[in-house]
C-alpha cells in the first residue's frame, strides 16, 4: 500500500503542484484538503503532511497538534510569519512560501 501524504492548502494551483510532486516524485498518494475541517476529517492513515497555516475556515494548528501527539511528521508550508506558530508547535519544520520543488521533496523524504 502506498503512503498517503496530506496536503492542506487553500490555493488550488499550489495544491495541484504539490500533489503532482507527491505522485510523480515520491510515489505516494496525495490527499488534498482546502479547509482545516476537511483536513481533520481526512487525517487518518497519513504518513506525512504539508500544512499551510491560514485557511479559509481558520488555521491548521489543531491538526498540527494532533499530528505532533500522534507522531505523524509534517512541515508547515506557509507565507505566515513563523513567530505566529504556537510555542508547542514551534519546533516543527517550516518552509516559507514561495517554496522550491527540491525543498518540498527534501522535507518529505526526510520522513518517508
Amino acid at each position: 500500500m502506498r503512503k498517503r501524504i496530506l496536503i492542506v492548502e487553500d490555493d488550488e494551483v499550489v495544491a495541484d503542484h504539490i500533489a503532482a510532486l507527491v505522485r510523480e516524485q515520491l510515489g505516494c498518494v496525495p490527499v488534498v484538503s482546502t479547509t482545516s475541517g476537511q483536513a481533520m476529517a481526512r487525517s487518518d492513515r497519513i504518513a506525512f503532511g504539508f500544512l499551510d497555516i491560514k485557511l479559509g475556515d481558520g488555521d491548521v494548528f489543531r491538526l498540527a497538534d494532533r499530528f505532533r501527539r500522534d507522531g505523524v511528521p509534517f512541515v508547515f508550508v506557509s507565507a505566515t510569519d513563523p513567530a505566529d506558530v504556537p510555542r508547542e508547535l514551534a519546533a516543527a519544520p517550516f518552509l516559507r512560501k514561495p517554496v522550491s520543488q527540491p525543498d518540498l521533496l527534501a522535507a518529505a523524504r526526510r520522513h518517508l
